[in-house]
Formats: structure tokens, sequence, C-alpha cells
């Protein structure tokens, strides 16, 4: 056999595996798209959560007022065995009383209960993590951002991947 007739048999068969594998690719379903859903909770959640940083200022200052005053009204009552109608709080009831979670709760479980199967559904709910659940520490400019948080926030970023992707990491630069 001539090296000619090889080539061209090693050109069919190479044709023919590409051929194959385009067939494959074409009859594979198309991945679900979460963007519309994902993206409306992440609004909502925003919304909600900026909406409640505008009162930021008398939130703190209500906040100490119920902390320093009922909080420690709650703990006196409980040391000195005051309690009426036999009610008796412990400590992590106390704590509860005055630290209750934020009502965007409810949505972020919906957010977190949808799964992310685009770049976008996932910048959608690195988002929220970075920008609503875990605080000021991972928020921060990478410059300005302690090693481990820098660290955890570039792989998440990393895992949303494509131009959202960037875009949070643009974000944080």
């Amino acid at each position: 056999m001539s090296h000619a007739a090889t080539a061209d048999e090693d050109f069919h068969a190479a044709a023919s595996a590409v051929s194959a594998g385009s067939l494959a690719v074409a009859a594979m379903p198309a991945a679900p798209q979460d963007g519309p859903k994902l993206l409306e909770l992440e609004e909502q959640i925003f919304e909600q959560y900026n909406g409640a940083c505008a009162f930021n200022a008398e939130i703190l200052r209500l906040s100490k007022i119920w902390t320093v005053t009922k909080g420690r009204q709650l703990y006196d009552e409980a040391l000195s065995g005051e309690v009426q109608a036999g009610v008796y709080l412990t400590a992590n009831e106390r704590w509860a009383l005055v630290t209750d979670m934020p009502e965007s709760e409810a949505l972020i479980k919906q957010m977190y209960a949808t799964p992310a199967h685009t770049a976008e559904g996932r910048r959608a709910k690195v988002l929220v993590l970075l920008g609503v659940i875990l605080g000021e520490d991972w928020r921060g400019h990478d410059d300005e951002t302690e090693y481990p948080e820098l660290m955890a926030r570039r792989l998440l970023i990393e895992f949303v991947g494509g131009e959202p992707g960037e875009q949070l990491r643009d974000q944080f630069a």
C-alpha cells in the first residue's frame, strides 16, 4: 500500500470520527436555562437588601437600644428570677429574640434551591452569596480583602466562568 493511500485512509477515518462526534453533539439535549428565574430572584434579594440598607443608621440606633437595653433587661430578669407568668428564656432564646433573621431569607432559600445551569445563573448565586450572606469581609476590593476570603472568592468567580465571571472579577479588582 502506498503512503498516499494510507494518508487518504487516515483522512477519511478522521473525517468520519469528526462527523460522528458532530452527530453526538447535535443529539445532546440543550442545557436548561436557569437565567430568568435566578436573575429574578437576584433582583428581588438585592431590592430587599438595598431597601434594608437604606435605613442602616436607624437600624443601628434601634439595635443598640434593643440589644443593650432590652437584651440587658431580659438577662437581668433571667438572673433575678423575676420572670413573669412562669416563662423562663434561655440565653439562646433571648438571643433569638434580639437577632431575628430578615425576611429576604425566604428568597435566598428559594434561590439556592434552584439549580444554576448557566454562567449567568451561577453569577447571580455567587453575587448574592458575596453581597448578602457572607458580609463585608467578602465584598472589598482584592487589595482590601484578607487572603482566605480572597482565595475563596476567586475560586467562586472561576467556577462562574464566562463573561459573567469576568464581570464579577472586574467588580472586585
